[in-house]
C-alpha cells in the first residue's frame, strides 16, 4: 500500500539552481516518516475517532552538478486514511492548523489519500511535525465498504504508517463492548474506563493491520415478533429499519413454513434473540445460530435464505445431529424448501469435484481453524453436504423425512419392531442417519453416496459388514413372516454392532425353525397356540433360553393332546368299547385343545393323558365288565332256573297234600308206639305221611269253601 500511495506524495515543488534536473526522489527511500496512529471509539457518538501523529524528515541532501547545486524541498504529505471518513483536520507541532483535504485514487480503491500542507517548505535535514484527525463515520449498510460505525457496532480496519520499527499503532475499545480482532497480533491491557490495544516498533507497517469488531448489543434497537406461539426480539442497528422489516418478515412467514416441512413444531420454548451482526461476515460467514445462547446473529444483508438457514438451525444442530455436515446440510435444503413455499427462487448446489483444493470426506469436516485452506474446506464442505442432502431428501420424499426427522427429535431406533420403537443408545450421527434413511425412509441410494462423499478412509469395509448383517437381518425378517425382529437383533444392527447381531440372528432362526415345526403339529390337529410366544421372541433383549424353553414346552403339549386325540379316534375291539361306555374323551380332548392353545400346559397334559389312559386301559375295563356281565348273567339263570325248580316242588307238595273230592277222607294213620324202634335192618325207612294229625280226639274240618266255582 505504501508503494502505490508514493506516486501520489506532495513532494515535487522543488528550486533548481541551472542547470534544472528531473530527478524525482522515492518517498520511501527521500522521506523519514515516524508515526503513531490512535483510532478510540467514541460511543455517544457512534463513530471512531482517528489521530495520526506524524514526523516527516527530508532525507534528500542537496547535490551539486557542476556550477549547479540542486536542492530537494517538500511542502507537503499524503497518507492515506479510512475511505467511510469525514471531518478531517491537521495542525502542526505548535497547534496551527494547516490545510488538509482528501481524494480517491484508483491505485487505492478501499482508502482515502489526505494532503496535508506544510506551513513552511521541508528542507533536507528539515522535520515536519503534524496531527491529522478525522472520523470514521461508517459507511451505510449494505454497502461495499465495510467500514461500519454507530452506537452499537464500530468495524474498520486500523493499520500503522510509517518507516520500519518507526510505526506505532493504539486502538481504544471503551467498556460496554464485545471486540473480535483478526490480523496481526498485537498487545492487550486494561485502562480507565476501556481496553487499549498496542502494537509499537512495527516491522513492517506495509503489511501490518488489525481488522477490529467491537459491538455494544445494549445499545440496539429490539421489536418484539412472533411466529405463532413462539416468541422472538429482533435486535437491529440504530436506524437499520430495513433490516429490522426484513428480519420479523422471515421470522412470522418462514418458522411455520420451516415447522410444516420438517414435521416438528418450533423446537425452543424461550425468546430468541436475532441479531444484526457483522461478526460472521470477518469469520467467512452470512450467520450463526446458538441453541445454547437462544441467539441468531445474521449479517446486514436482506438475504432470505439466510435468515431461513439460521432459523432452520433451531432444528439441525449439535441436539439432533453430531455430524456438522449433517446440520449444515438439512438446515440448507429445508431453507431452501422454505423459500420455494413462500414463493421465492431456491438455490441448488453445484455438482461435487472430487479434484477440489478444498476436497475433504464429509465425516472429516468440522468447525475450521481458521488456518491456511480453510475457505477452500468450508466453500466445499457447504456445497458438498448441500448436494448429498438434496439428492437424499429428493428420494426418500418430505412425508417420509419427517418419520426420519421424528425418530431423530424421539431418540428412537431405525430398526423397528410391532410395539412401540426402542430408544437408541447411540447419538445420532452418520451411521444412524444412514439407518434411519433407509429403515424408516426406504432410501437405496444412501449407501452409494455415503461411500462416495461421507466415509472416512477405513469405512468402507465397515459398511460391508453392515450390509452383510442386513441381508442376514432381511431372511429372518422373511423367515419369521407376522412375527418381527426381536430386540436384541434389532439393537444390536442400531449400535453397529454387527458380530453380536449376526450371532443372536442364528439364534432367532434357530427359534423360527422349530417354532415352524410345532406350527406344522399344531396345523395338523387344527390347534393354535398362545400369542405370547410370538410377542415373548419378539422381545427378547438379552437370551433366547426362556423362548426356547416355552416353544419346546408347546411342542411337548401339542404332542401329547395330539396323541390323544389319535387314541380316541382309535377302532377298539368289543372288550375296549364296553371298557369306554360312560366315558366322555370328546370333553376331556376339547379341554386338552382349549388349555394347549392358552398355554395351560398343565392342565392340557392331565387332559390329553387322562384321555391316553383311558383308551389305553379301556380293553382290560371291558373284559372285567364282560366277565362281571357273565357271571351275574349266569347267576341269574341259575337263581330263576333254582326259583323254577322250587315253585315246581312246591306246588308238587300242595297237590299231594289235598285228596281229590271225589275220595273219601283218609282215616287216621294208628298210633306207632315210637318208643321202640325197629331194627334198622328189618325196618325200611319211609318218609313220613303227608299229614299226621296230633294225639288225641279228633277234630272236626271246616266244611269246603267255593272259589271261582271251585270247590276244594
Amino acid at each position: 500500500m505504501r508503494r502505490l500511495l508514493a506516486a501520489t506524495l506532495v513532494a515535487t515543488a522543488c528550486v533548481f539552481v541551472a542547470p534544472i534536473s528531473t530527478d524525482v526522489a522515492r518517498a520511501d527511500a527521500d522521506l523519514g516518516v515516524a508515526t503513531t496512529t490512535t483510532y478510540t471509539i467514541d460511543a455517544a457518538s457512534g463513530v471512531v475517532r482517528v489521530a495520526v501523529d506524524v514526523a516527516v524528515t527530508n532525507l534528500v541532501a542537496d547535490r551539486f552538478d557542476g556550477t549547479s547545486v540542486i536542492s530537494r524541498y517538500y511542502t507537503g504529505y499524503s497518507l492515506p486514511g479510512a475511505l467511510a471518513s469525514a471531518n478531517a483536520a491537521a495542525v502542526d507541532a505548535t497547534g496551527l492548523p494547516l490545510a488538509v483535504s482528501s481524494r480517491a485514487t484508483p491505485d487505492l480503491p478501499d482508502y482515502l489519500v489526505y494532503d496535508i500542507t506544510f506551513a513552511d517548505t521541508l528542507t533536507f535535514g528539515q522535520t515536519a511535525r503534524f496531527t491529522l484527525t478525522y472520523d470514521i463515520v461508517g459507511a451505510p449498510p449494505r454497502s461495499g465498504d465495510p467500514a461500519r460505525a454507530n452506537p452499537a457496532y464500530s468495524g474498520f480496519t486500523a493499520f500503522g504508517w510509517g518507516d520500519s520499527g518507526q510505526a506505532e499503532l493504539r486502538i481504544v475499545i471503551p467498556d460496554g463492548f464485545t471486540v473480535d480482532l483478526f490480523g496481526d497480533p498485537i498487545d492487550k491491557q486494561q485502562i480507565d474506563g476501556a481496553t487499549l490495544y498496542t502494537a509499537d516498533g512495527i516491522a513492517d507497517p506495509n503489511s501490518f493491520n488489525v481488522v477490529v469488531s467491537a459491538r455494544n448489543d445494549e445499545a440496539l434497537d429490539r421489536i418484539p415478533a412472533r411466529a405463532g406461539d413462539s416468541l422472538f426480539e429482533v435486535r437491529s442497528w440504530p436506524g437499520d429499519t430495513a433490516w429490522q422489516s426484513f428480519v420479523t418478515t422471515q421470522i412470522e412467514t418462514g418458522v411455520p413454513a420451516l415447522a410444516e416441512l420438517v414435521g416438528r413444531p418450533w423446537p425452543i420454548d424461550d425468546t430468541v434473540a436475532v441479531v444484526e451482526a457483522y461478526t460472521p461476515y470477518l469469520y467467512g460467514y452470512a450467520g450463526w445460530f446458538s441453541a445454547d445462547d437462544r441467539l441468531i446473529e445474521v449479517g446486514e444483508d436482506l438475504d432470505q435464505e439466510v435468515v431461513l438457514h439460521e432459523l432452520s438451525h433451531a432444528w439441525f444442530n449439535d441436539e439432533w445431529f453430531s455430524n456438522r455436515w449433517l446440520n449444515e446440510g438439512l438446515a440448507q435444503v429445508y431453507s431452501n424448501k422454505a423459500i420455494g413455499v413462500l414463493g421465492g427462487e431456491p438455490f441448488v448446489p453445484d455438482p461435487i469435484d472430487t479434484t477440489d483444493p478444498g476436497f475433504v470426506v464429509l465425516n472429516d469436516w468440522s468447525d475450521p481453524a481458521f488456518d491456511d485452506g480453510d475457505e477452500a474446506r468450508e466453500a466445499y464442505g457447504y456445497n458438498a453436504s448441500f448436494d448429498v442432502m438434496s439428492r437424499l431428501v429428493a428420494e426418500v420424499g418430505d412425508e417420509a423425512m419427517r418419520d426420519v426427522l421424528d425418530a431423530v427429535a424421539d431418540d428412537t431406533i431405525a430398526y423397528r419392531g410391532e410395539r412401540a420403537p426402542e430408544a437408541s443408545s447411540t447419538t445420532t450421527d452418520w451411521r444412524r442417519f444412514l439407518d434411519l434413511v433407509e429403515e424408516l425412509g426406504g432410501s437405496t441410494g444412501a449407501r452409494d453416496l455415503f461411500e462416495q462423499y461421507v466415509v472416512s478412509v477405513g469405512g468402507s469395509p465397515l459398511l460391508e459388514d453392515r450390509a452383510r448383517a442386513r441381508a442376514r437381518y432381511a431372511e429372518l425378517l422373511a423367515a419369521g413372516g407376522t412375527w418381527a425382529g426381536p430386540v436384541v437383533v434389532r439393537q444390536q444392527l442400531s449400535d453397529w454392532r454387527f458380530g453380536a447381531a449376526e450371532a443372536a440372528i442364528d439364534e432367532a432362526a434357530a427359534v423360527l425353525e422349530t417354532r415352524d415345526t410345532m406350527s406344522a403339529k399344531a396345523q395338523e390337529l387344527g390347534l393354535g397356540y398362545p400369542d405370547r410366544l410370538e410377542s415373548d421372541y419378539e422381545a427378547v433383549d438379552a437370551s433366547f433360553d426362556a423362548v426356547s424353553a416355552a416353544r419346546d414346552e408347546q411342542i411337548e403339549t401339542i404332542e401329547l393332546v395330539g396323541a390323544a386325540i389319535e387314541a380316541e379316534a382309535r377302532d377298539t375291539a368289543i372288550a375296549a368299547t364296553v371298557g369306554l361306555w360312560g366315558t366322555e374323551l370328546s370333553g376331556l380332548i376339547d379341554e386338552a385343545r382349549t388349555d394347549a392353545e392358552a398355554g395351560e400346559h398343565d392342565a392340557a397334559r392331565a387332559a390329553a393323558q387322562q384321555v391316553i389312559d383311558t383308551v389305553d386301559g379301556a380293553a382290560d375295563l371291558g373284559t372285567r365288565r364282560i366277565s362281571l356281565a357273565v357271571g351275574a348273567l349266569l347267576a341269574l339263570i341259575l337263581l330263576i332256573v333254582l326259583l323254577a325248580i322250587a315253585v315246581r316242588r312246591r306246588r308238587a307238595r300242595r297237590r299231594a297234600a289235598v285228596p281229590p273230592l271225589d275220595q273219601p277222607p283218609i282215616a287216621p294213620a294208628p298210633l306207632v308206639d315210637r318208643s321202640v324202634a325197629p331194627p334198622a335192618s328189618s325196618v325200611p325207612a319211609s318218609p313220613p305221611p303227608a299229614f299226621a294229625p296230633p294225639v288225641g280226639p279228633p277234630v272236626a274240618l271246616p266244611p269246603p269253601v267255593s272259589r271261582t266255582g271251585l270247590t276244594r
